[in-house]
């Protein structure tokens, strides 16, 4: 998705904490959160707290096999939007457009990811059917 530089020096606290929990990590979903994560940073947009545990609670789960890569971007869709209008109530127009964008992004990857992704229960043999 979006070249991870291992030279990137995290300005903000908070995204850095998200790269450390990120690292060595081999689900799509945690090396998706990297790169967007680093991109963030380096064009100075921030996060909220709800958010960023949001998303450190996602990548540790989806690792595990705990939450599924749809629900963790259903997730990320909803905390970002709440963001996003909380930052638009706040007056702060770019970063409120960035967390729309984000969760319509996450909003799309959670359809897309459905169409092809087994569920935590179905990697178990547990199937619907």
């Amino acid at each position: 998705m979006f070249k991870v530089k291992s030279n990137h020096t995290f300005l903000n606290p908070s995204r850095k904490q998200i790269d450390q929990t990120t690292q060595g990590k081999k689900s799509d979903y945690a090396q998706q959160v990297s790169g967007v994560n680093q991109l963030l940073d380096k064009n100075g947009i921030g996060i909220s707290d709800r958010s960023r545990n949001s998303v450190l609670d996602n990548v540790v789960k989806v690792e595990r096999g705990a939450r599924s890569e749809v629900n963790a971007h259903q997730r990320e869709a909803l905390n970002f939007g709440r963001d996003a209008f909380q930052s638009a109530k706040q007056g702060h127009g770019k970063q409120a457009l960035v967390e729309a964008f984000g969760s319509g992004l996450n909003a799309a990857g959670s359809v897309f990811k459905s169409t092809y992704t087994q569920t935590p229960h179905e990697k178990q043999g547990i199937t619907p059917w």
